[in-house]
């Protein structure tokens, strides 16, 4: 299913493994029913949500269980209101807007049990598993990346919401170098102006985390350094390494209160940025 449009970049190359099964006693949770609604059920994933009240299930329609192309998300608990309240949420926002860097919510079945939604299953694996078995990225892919993620955060504070679990296991990184924020159950309502700044706030430093995770640690480690960059605040162009870092320091360092931006500003000056250093011969 190719729901994203995107240009791939220069020299991505990552190889994932293959699915593998965790939590194999799931299914047993569920007795012996294999089919939930109209799907299907066929091997579980893993489990997700906090403290993992979440099950997730490879499935397809029901008649055609073999091409087991989505995931079910159903409560570990049936009786769990938080675990409803996830599924409620990510239905939610998922009829708000449109991303190619969030999970359309396909099928629904939330008035009463089994609660269950229904997503795409996306190839690849998640940014954990990637930069387990890779290591850090070279900076272009990097840069990449994080450009995905923070449009995935934008669309979500267009709408007014933020978005506590941006971090590598809740990242879902195709074999093309396509990301998608995997779930949004957990998102918070931005409320008043307040909460506007502060969650929006956290949410670029939650950006710049991620960057830290991805490069090399000596690199990381000059984000927010203000002595080593002062001479390049304006410059998006001198270097890959410098320009990313002083763009990430500008964001989370504003020199006063009302010069703070948005992940909206900081997606254009990404995109400017990729555009400058993919551009270049290699």
């Amino acid at each position: 299913m190719n729901h994203r449009p995107g240009r791939i970049a220069k020299q991505m190359k990552i190889h994932l493994p293959q699915d593998t099964v965790t939590d194999t006693n799931q299914r047993e949770q569920l007795g012996d029913d294999s089919v939930i609604g109209d799907w299907q059920l066929d091997r579980s994933i893993t489990s997700a949500g906090p403290e993992h009240s979440l099950l997730q299930f490879q499935a397809a329609p029901a008649g055609t269980p073999t091409h087991f192309d989505y995931l079910l998300h159903t409560p570990a608990d049936p009786n769990s209101a938080s675990a409803l309240s996830l599924l409620q949420r990510e239905f939610h926002i998922s009829q708000q807007l449109s991303s190619p860097h969030l999970l359309p919510v396909l099928d629904v079945h939330l008035e009463n049990p089994p609660y269950f939604i229904v997503t795409p299953r996306l190839p690849g694996d998640t940014l954990r598993t990637v930069l387990h078995n890779r290591g850090k990225l070279e900076l272009y892919n990097a840069l990449w990346l994080l450009r995905q993620a923070a449009q995935a955060v934008a669309a979500l504070h267009a709408r007014g919401w933020s978005t506590p679990r941006l971090h590598a296991d809740n990242l879902q990184i195709e074999p093309d170098g396509h990301l998608t924020l995997s779930t949004v159950g957990h998102a918070r309502r931005i409320k008043n102006e307040i909460d506007d700044e502060a969650l929006i706030y956290a949410d670029t430093c939650r950006l710049a985390g991620l960057f830290m995770e991805m490069t090399n640690d000596d690199l990381a480690s000059t984000v927010g350094n203000n002595r080593e960059f002062s001479r390049q605040i304006s410059d998006c162009y001198v270097g890959p390494t410098s320009s990313v870092t002083t763009l990430l320091r500008e964001m989370l360092n504003p020199s006063s209160p009302c010069d703070k931006q948005s992940v909206q500003i900081l997606v254009e000056r990404l995109v400017r940025l990729e555009i400058g250093f993919l551009s270049r011969p290699a």
